[in-house]
């Protein structure tokens, strides 16, 4: 979580504009300049909140290139840490977004950065899945491949208009391997849970 000033400059570094000053004078607010990135093909970021406001970090953080079709989708847990990232790029129809990468992040405790392992999913479109398992405590790395081709319908996202991000930072997706592998946790009002086989809510403090 940066200032306005200071994320819009960043901005400016990447896209080589000049829109800080505007900013500045109060003729453009930040809003208005990641539109215009958008519109015309440069980079810009954002963050998204949880709806209930609860949180003191976001739900998720956003990087937009629409000159190279990619997003990533970084999400926070309760306490601020990255624990899980997606990565769109570009599908051949310019108009679609293809779920090319997976990041898993999971942490020795509650209370720590510590991480206890990291797992990097790679997806290509004809179905096919490589993953690999860092641990970080045993300084053991885990490669695994898919033996048969996945379903890939829900790796797929439009690219999306300016300001409807809903589809991109959805967090729950009907991605078989991720279910077996990956236990996703969701924040409400500050408590830890995790859906079960039966799609029940259970607390996990």
């Amino acid at each position: 979580m940066k200032p306005e000033v200071d994320t819009v400059a960043k901005w400016d570094t990447w896209n080589g504009t000049k829109f800080k000053k505007d900013l500045e004078n109060g003729k453009k607010t930040s809003k208005e300049i990641a539109q215009n990135n958008h519109k015309v093909g440069l980079d810009y970021e954002f963050s998204a909140m949880y709806e209930d406001d609860t949180s003191d970090f976001p739900f998720c953080f956003v990087s937009v290139v629409p000159e190279n079709k990619f997003i990533g989708v970084e999400f926070m847990d309760g306490v601020g840490r990255k624990y899980l990232k997606y990565s769109f790029g570009k599908n051949e129809d310019k108009n679609l977004l293809f779920l090319e990468e997976i990041w898993f992040y999971e942490f020795a405790n509650e209370d720590t950065d510590k991480m206890k392992s990291r797992t990097h999913f790679v997806f290509d479109e004809v179905g096919n899945v490589n993953y690999r398992v860092y641990d970080m405590i045993q300084g053991k790395t885990l490669d695994y491949e898919s033996k048969e081709p996945m379903e890939t319908s829900a790796l797929y996202e439009p690219y999306p208009e300016f300001g409807e991000y809903e589809g991109v930072i959805r967090l729950e997706r009907d991605i078989p391997i991720l279910k077996d592998n990956v236990r996703t946790y969701i924040y409400k009002n500050g408590t830890r849970y995790y859906k079960d086989e039966d799609d029940n809510l259970i607390e996990n403090n």
